[in-house]
């Protein structure tokens, strides 16, 4: 038969009658006898039962089996070692409520978390702070992913520059994970004029016949110049290792 644990102290005076206690104690072997080797401890949460969670000022519903697969300190909190209950049957923890949701999210799911975003980066403090969390609820694989940055290594974000003349080509609709930064700049360029002043044939000598070179003589060909932007297009596309943040679940 394992071992029991029975919150009561006993009278040890030979009386030769059994205190109340001794009554109960008795009971339960007699009941372990008859049906199985195991005693039933009082107040063990039940794998899979439904656990209320008091965290700070928020409360939280979950089961015993997400808190105790992998927490070290849930495991010891719903062991039934000691009657720590409140009155309605929750557990008060004593932990920031923002904080212990990620914590929670990771032992449903056990995808490590990623805090990203495209403008800022990393939110470093995020994961300084829910490190913290994670040695307090003793999370070894969680505590690993933090405590040695591997998030970093999570996200790849790659770059590629393009060098635009004029307003064409400017307006692109792209995938939400990619984001274009432009930097237009002005400038000025010389553009051919044909000697006939035909429209089509600016900018292209080539585009000029006999007639236009009649017209133009022994004289050189004239170039005007015009203002022209120039833009600098950065297209930056962000990626993410969904196999790094499920690995080893």
């Amino acid at each position: 038969m394992s071992d029991r644990f029975f919150p009561w102290t006993f009278d040890t005076a030979e009386t030769g009658e059994k205190t109340p206690e001794e009554n109960v104690v008795s009971d339960w072997e007699a009941a372990a006898e008859s049906t199985s080797d195991e005693v039933p401890i009082p107040h063990l949460a039940a794998v899979g039962s439904k656990i209320t969670l008091q965290v700070g000022e928020q409360t939280f519903i979950t089961t015993a089996t997400t808190l105790t697969e992998e927490s070290g300190f849930f495991s010891s909190l719903l062991s039934g070692r000691w009657d720590n209950t409140q009155p309605d049957g929750s557990y008060f923890i004593d932990a920031d409520p923002d904080l212990f949701k990620h914590i929670l999210r990771y032992l449903r799911r056990g995808v490590l978390p990623i805090f990203y975003d495209s403008g800022k980066g990393h939110d470093h403090a995020l994961y300084l702070a829910l490190l913290e969390e994670a040695k307090y609820f003793q999370i070894p694989r969680l505590e690993e992913w933090l405590g040695g940055k591997a998030y970093i290594r999570a996200v790849k974000v790659t770059r590629t520059v393009i060098e635009k003349e004029g307003v064409d080509d400017l307006d692109e609709i792209t995938d939400a994970d990619v984001d274009i930064t432009l930097f237009p700049s002005w400038t000025t360029r010389k553009v051919y004029v044909c000697p006939r002043d035909i429209v089509v044939h600016r900018g292209n000598p080539r585009a000029c016949g006999r007639a236009c070179k009649r017209v133009q003589g022994d004289a050189d060909d004239e170039y005007v110049e015009e203002p022209l932007l120039r833009t600098v297009m950065v297209r930056r596309r962000i990626f993410l290792d969904r196999e790094a943040c499920t690995e080893g679940r």
